[in-house]
């Protein structure tokens, strides 16, 4: 396989060993950079494509940082093709990050996964978990990484889930009673800011950046088809949805257009689910056990559910909304990638349980609600081990 290796430049330039920025600077420009290079990724000073542009061509990217400085990444004509056979991937790094993203373009093919960074979940295999007090949707997923051993090359696939609220942002908001409260806005600003949420009228995933309070649908106005219009009426017209409360907050995240200019996007509460779970959940004893059923697997669980993953990519259904792009399986075979269950065992070894002794020599169990202890000492407790 042959990857277009396009050195970049950034502008003004950042030292080095600068690594936050230079990270910070991809993640905000990596959604632009696909729409020209395909799937790719960044090794050092250069980004890596399977896709090939013989054009000469500059593409900025501005980004702002900590709201400060204004960064334009410029790329040039690929520099030189580089060929990844076999025999690379164990000894190149650039090989192993090249695996890595053929297989995430696999799994981005199938229509029943949905992606929240690097782990993808299955939505049909949505499950409710719901007691008295808390409510969320448990979606179970996996993350992949691929590694070479002496005996062979490996993909590492780990179950990794993601939890949903199912009360909306508007109903979290509707119990605080906010209004006419400035210091329980800014509150509620800080408690929700970087929280991921979820919309329910698509597969996108987003983070706060603000709630407007002054701000409502039926205040605010966007563009749409060459209308102004507020959002009440785009939210009728473009996704069929019917806002119940026109007064209610609005939120806000920032992000940048095709040209790299900085945009605000405006969502409803109403039709907004947050990522994770409270703080309030995990001291409820009764939810964590509800939740520990589909979290907390027996070793030969694990192995059955991580077997499920290969169906993923062999897996010959088409998005239905992008009925001309290739399914996983054709997606493998275009690649000439075959994925299947190792054969042979691996040495493992097994580990006895940790014993907890307290005081009087009595031992302890994680699931006693208290227990005796040794000896106190400058106000901490002390168990001995």
């Amino acid at each position: 396989m042959t990857l277009f290796q396009y050195p970049y430049t950034v502008n003004p330039p950042i030292g080095a060993t600068d690594t936050l920025i230079r990270d910070k600077l991809f993640k905000y420009a990596i959604k632009e950079l696909r729409k020209i290079f395909g799937d790719c990724f960044i090794s050092g000073d250069s980004l890596y494509s399977m896709k090939e542009i013989k054009e000469i061509q500059t593409v900025k990217t501005a980004i702002y940082l900590n709201g400060r400085k204004e960064y334009f990444i410029e790329f040039n004509n690929f520099e030189n093709k580089k060929t990844i056979e076999q025999k690379d991937i164990q000894t190149d790094p650039l090989s192993k990050q090249f695996i890595e993203m053929i297989i995430r373009d696999i799994l981005r093919s199938n229509p029943k996964l949905e992606f929240y960074k690097d782990v993808f979940v299955m939505t049909n295999d949505r499950k409710t978990i719901e007691t008295k007090n808390f409510s969320i949707s448990f979606y179970p997923g996996f993350t992949t990484s691929f590694m070479e051993t002496d005996s062979g090359k490996y993909l590492n696939v780990t179950l990794k889930n993601k939890l949903i609220q199912n009360e909306t942002i508007y109903d979290y908001l509707s119990q605080c009673k906010y209004k006419n409260n400035k210091d329980l806005q800014n509150e509620i600003k800080t408690d929700l800011k970087g929280r991921s949420f979820k919309v329910s009228y698509a597969k996108r995933n987003y983070k706060i950046d603000d709630i407007l309070f002054d701000n409502s649908p039926k205040n605010t106005t966007i563009n749409y088809e060459g209308k102004t219009i507020n959002l009440i009426e785009y939210y009728k017209i473009a996704h069929d949805l019917t806002i119940k409360d026109p007064n209610q907050p609005l939120i806000l995240v920032r992000r940048k257009d095709s040209q790299g200019d900085p945009i605000d996007l405006h969502f409803v509460p109403e039709f907004c689910f947050l990522s994770g779970i409270e703080d309030d959940a995990t001291r409820d004893g009764y939810f964590m056990r509800e939740l520990a059923k589909y979290t907390k697997l027996e070793p030969i669980e694990r192995v059955i559910k991580t077997n499920e993953f290969l169906n993923l990519l062999t897996d010959k259904e088409r998005d239905p909304e992008h009925p001309d792009r290739l399914s996983s399986k054709e997606k493998c075979d275009s690649y000439g990638i075959e994925v299947k269950p190792v054969d042979n065992l691996f040495d493992a070894y097994y580990m006895k349980e940790t014993r907890l002794i307290g005081g009087n020599n009595k031992e302890v169990y994680p699931t006693d609600r208290t227990f005796p202890v040794l000896k106190k000492r400058n106000d901490k407790l002390d168990l001995l081990l």
